[in-house]
C-alpha cells in the first residue's frame, strides 16, 4: 500500500501542495489542489513547454484561489478539470494524477 501524501488538513482550504511521486519505476512531479473536503491531481508540467508550473513551493493557485496558474507564462487552468481557460495552451487540459481522500488522508487513487 502506498504512505499517503500528506493530512487534508496540511493542505490550505482553498489551496495546494506539491510532490514528488514514484510512479513506474521512474519519480512524478504532481500536485494536489484542495477545494473543501475535495482534492484534485495533476502533473505539474504546463502543456505550452512542460515545465513545472510553480516557481515557488506550493504556489499554484491564482491570488483569488480561484484557478491554477502557470507561473512561466500565466496561463489559467480550472481547478477541477485542469482545463486551459487563458494562455498559449488555451484549450488543453493538465495532466491529471489520480488522488482521493481516505479517513482524512490525501492519498494515491
Amino acid at each position: 500500500m502506498t504512505p499517503p501524501l500528506c493530512a487534508l488538513d496540511d493542505i490550505d482550504d482553498p489551496g495546494a501542495k506539491g510532490f514528488t511521486v514514484t510512479r513506474d519505476g521512474g519519480h512524478v512531479r504532481i500536485f494536489v489542489v484542495r477545494r473543501g473536503a475535495e482534492v484534485f491531481g495533476y502533473v505539474n508540467s504546463c502543456p505550452h513547454v512542460g515545465a513545472p508550473l510553480d516557481i515557488e513551493a506550493d504556489k499554484f493557485l491564482d491570488i483569488f484561489k480561484t484557478g491554477i496558474l502557470c507561473a512561466n507564462h500565466f496561463a489559467l487552468f480550472e481547478i477541477e478539470s485542469g482545463h486551459c481557460v487563458r494562455g498559449p495552451c488555451n484549450g488543453r487540459d493538465l495532466q491529471r494524477f489520480p488522488v482521493t481522500v481516505r479517513a482524512g488522508m490525501v492519498v494515491i487513487a
